[in-house]
């Protein structure tokens, strides 16, 4: 895929696109800058170049791997962790076979994750860990009660 510097001052260009028909499946890991639209198959990991991008991963589309990407639509399969680290799309057609992560979320009706859904912020991450049920921190919890 070529690479342009015209876009140096930081802002997404997404004129140059790439399309993965129907008919074709790629084996092997993509790295890309712009826009990627998966309608076939990918065995491998999806990943976004230091320029960004946006994936759309249509209807007749199935990723079998990890995609880091900050701006996804889902529309088909994925079979692996999801990282947006922008924003997540997942149309009324999207079926994901892994954990989710994601700053901003949008699910339509219909959408499918079989897996974690977890926000992807600084607050969220650094809280602590919930307790396990019935366990009580230091004795302080209500008593059980006696019948």
């Amino acid at each position: 895929m070529r690479r342009d510097k015209k876009n140096a001052g930081g802002q997404q260009n997404f004129r140059d696109h790439t399309l993965i028909a129907p008919s074709a499946r790629i084996v092997g890991d993509i790295e890309f800058n712009g826009g990627l639209h998966v309608q076939g198959e990918v065995d491998g990991n999806i990943t976004v170049g230091e320029q960004g991008g946006q994936l759309v991963i249509g209807e007749s589309g199935v990723v079998r791997g990890e995609i880091r990407v900050p701006r996804i639509t889902i529309n088909g399969r994925v079979e692996g962790d999801v990282n947006a680290t922008e924003h997540l799309e997942l149309a009324d057609k999207a079926q994901v076979e892994g954990n989710v992560f994601y700053v901003m979320i949008e699910m339509l009706m219909g959408a499918r994750v079989n897996g974690k859904l977890v926000r992807l912020d600084d607050e969220r991450r650094n809280l602590p860990a919930p307790e396990k049920p019935g366990a009580t921190a230091g004795g302080d919890g209500p008593a059980p009660e006696n019948s």
